[in-house]
């Protein structure tokens, strides 16, 4: 019987197009590589970062993009457009570097299930930060939305309407639940590092629960009857 035959390894370069096919100067080779660097490292978190639509002219305020009530370059008429938008891309860099200090890690030395983890952390932090920027301009920061409430039966034209709670505000809540429930299973909550100090025996004693607990202890010291012989 003959030896089944090894497969061959797998050759990533047959994948991907080489520098001289794609006809790059020596700029644009580097402008690729720091991206396809930036989407190893930060994983999943790479892409959430938003292309930026211009100075948006010609479009009334509620249509711009999230940070138009704010951004510094649209106020100075100098927005990017077509580019990844510099403020999330700072905000992407920082978020993701500082979950990577919570874990104690290099961002290049992550597990792979921590780097998923943290890109959907960053995820969060973007996503949020949107909706606050959303919230922060105008009748927005009311946050309330008026919808029609009820509609002609013929016509289906709006007759009444209603005040209610902001979508953003909503998928706010969303969020910040999403991001206490990975907390939660990474124990990173300050509920969780309390526990674990405490078990562990690295309690301060400065908190308020130890604090109580302490003048508890001596309540019932001095409460104790004294037994004499």
């Amino acid at each position: 019987m003959q030896a089944p035959v090894p497969p061959s390894p797998f050759n990533v370069a047959s994948l991907v197009a080489t520098d001289a096919e794609l006809g790059l100067t020596v700029d644009e080779k580097k402008a690729l590589e720091s991206y396809q660097t930036a989407m190893l490292v930060l994983g999943p978190a790479a892409g959430s970062v938003l292309l930026c639509p211009g100075n948006q002219d010609n479009l009334d305020q509620q249509d711009r993009c999230p940070y138009s009530a704010k951004c510094p370059l649209l106020r100075m008429n100098k927005a990017p457009e077509n580019r990844l938008c510099p403020l999330e891309m700072k905000v992407t860099e920082e978020r993701f570097s500082s979950w990577c200090r919570e874990l104690k890690k290099e961002p290049d030395q992550l597990d792979e299930s921590d780097r998923s983890a943290v890109s959907d952390l960053v995820w969060i932090d973007l996503q949020e930060q949107r909706c606050l920027h959303i919230v922060a301009k105008g009748e927005e920061a009311r946050l309330t939305v008026i919808n029609p409430k009820d509609v002609h039966p013929e016509t289906l034209e709006p007759i009444s309407w209603e005040r209610v709670i902001h979508p953003n505000v909503e998928l706010l809540a969303q969020l910040q639940n999403q991001r206490r429930l990975l907390l939660k299973d990474w124990m990173l909550t300050p509920e969780q590092k309390w526990k674990i100090a405490r078990a562990e025996g690295k309690g301060s004693g400065k908190d308020i629960a130890s604090q109580q607990s302490a003048k508890a202890d001596k309540l019932r010291r001095l409460d104790a009857p004294v037994i004499e012989d």
